[in-house]
């Protein structure tokens, strides 16, 4: 499948992967797409071979830069980003952050939720709080490290799922049935801070801001609730980033791929559940669409053979920058993102 490109007036074969990277969020002329990765990457195997894992690179921007790195260092995506998780901004908010047992382990947020928003302080100096400092300067330290060679991305929670760490998952979604107002008022109270952050992250040397609404998803919400409760608030931040914008939401978007066109993002980061050729076409001329190579089993489990196929399928789905179609697991073999990578490589598009 051939997506309908603008012209260009840049030799494809001077392009390095950053200017790739930029000329297909564009949905401008490229020899072959891009193959990165819109959210986490770092593994075990990445992990111990730096002796650097979650807990250090948060405390360190040097360390996180160092495991943002591997990413293309050692598996060749092409292209880096942090942070690593969508716990920072809601540590900032005074929730607690659960790090698990194993140093390998992603962190996640504990919180039984607030009943009310007038119960949450929204911080003051919110870029001055938290793993923020750690994640801004390890941004700039990976924008003058790789320059104009490979792209690098600032990862933003999505304000409803930033919403649903304050008030609760399984309460915002009663209140979504009960007390729809209150659901807005938990979505509003984020979207400051969310917006600051994402243009901090631009003016450190981020060449795109990833927005993961994992818990947008229509998987949770249903058609319905994903165009009540959470595409205004992701259209709203988008129009306040100004930088190039990719929306992230798990599970299966085939329902609201329209909707999410809508939100003004340049690029659609998409799951394997969602069906990727439905999606080109619903996008095309408006927004790129990224994704969607399986992560639960394909990458995790699969064999490199597994995940050339697989690769392949959303290469002939027309989709315009391979990537994971979610996070990573730590659990992922460098072998299997390699051969996501050299998939890519080897596959020529004809436009």
């Amino acid at each position: 499948m051939t997506r309908t490109l603008r012209n260009s007036s840049v030799s494809i074969s001077e392009l390095t992967p950053k200017k790739r990277f930029l000329k297909a969020l564009k949905l401008r002329k490229v020899d072959r797409p891009p193959v990165l990765s819109a959210n986490q990457t770092a593994t075990v195997e990445q992990m111990e071979s730096l002796g650097i894992y979650y807990k250090d690179a948060y405390s360190d921007p040097e360390k996180m830069a160092a495991l943002a790195s591997a990413a293309w260092e050692q598996i060749g995506l092409e292209g880096v980003g942090v942070p690593f998780c969508q716990t920072v901004e809601a540590e900032v908010f005074g929730l607690e952050v659960n790090w698990g047992r194993k140093k390998t382990s992603i962190p996640v947020v504990s919180f039984k939720g607030c009943v009310a928003p007038e119960g949450i302080d929204v911080p003051e100096n919110f870029l001055e709080r938290g793993r923020i400092p750690v994640v801004l300067d390890a941004i700039e330290s990976l924008s003058e490290k790789y320059g104009d060679e490979i792209p690098v991305l600032g990862h933003v929670i999505g304000p409803f799922s930033l919403a649903a760490h304050l008030a609760n998952m399984e309460k915002i979604l009663k209140m979504s049935i009960k007390r729809p107002g209150l659901v807005e008022e938990f979505t509003e109270l984020g979207m400051d801070a969310i917006a600051e952050y994402a243009s901090a992250m631009l003016e450190r040397g981020a060449d795109a801001i990833v927005i993961e609404n994992m818990f947008a998803s229509v998987d949770i919400l249903g058609v319905k609730g994903y165009i009540t409760f959470a595409k205004p608030f992701d259209k709203e931040l988008i129009r306040r980033v100004k930088g190039p914008t990719i929306l992230h939401i798990c599970g299966d978007c085939t329902n609201i791929i329209g909707e999410m066109v809508e939100t003004g993002a340049t690029c659609l980061s998409i799951d394997s559940k969602t069906d990727a050729r439905y999606a080109v076409k619903v996008s095309r001329n408006k927004a790129a669409i990224m994704g969607n190579v399986d992560t639960v089993y394909t990458l995790t489990f699969g064999k490199p053979q597994d995940v050339e196929a697989e690769t392949l399928r959303s290469i002939e789905a027309g989709i315009d920058i391979i990537a994971p179609g979610c996070s990573l697991s730590p659990l992922t073999p460098n072998r299997n993102v390699r051969a996501m990578v050299e998939a890519v490589k080897k596959r020529k598009i004809s436009f």
